[in-house]
């Protein structure tokens, strides 16, 4: 495998692909709930179980790749179906 797509910046930090396509789900799931009463009521279980069913394929392409987002993913995917508290957006840049 190229190791190239693995390497951090100088900086110690390194990008989080998964975290950003996660914050991409949450906010989506925001736009729906201010602008999507057309199709479903806000919050309500469908909704979130939709945006769950999304962070859980990031979770498990995550985890099929080998990056430490997986766990965090899987979490607050876990915590917002059994809770319906959504999560924070997670950090964009996490420590290489």
């Amino acid at each position: 495998m190229n190791q190239l797509m693995f390497t951090a910046p100088t900086n110690g930090l390194s990008s989080a692909p998964f975290y950003i396509a996660a914050n991409c789900v949450l906010n989506i799931y925001e736009l729906r709930q201010k602008h999507g009463k057309r199709v479903c009521d806000q919050n309500t279980p469908a909704e979130i179980e939709w945006a769950v069913e999304q962070l859980n394929y990031l979770a498990g392409v995550a985890a099929y790749s080998g990056s430490k987002e997986a766990i965090a993913i899987r979490n607050a995917a876990d915590i917002w179906k059994r809770y319906e508290k959504k999560p924070d957006l997670f950090p964009i840049e996490i420590e290489a």
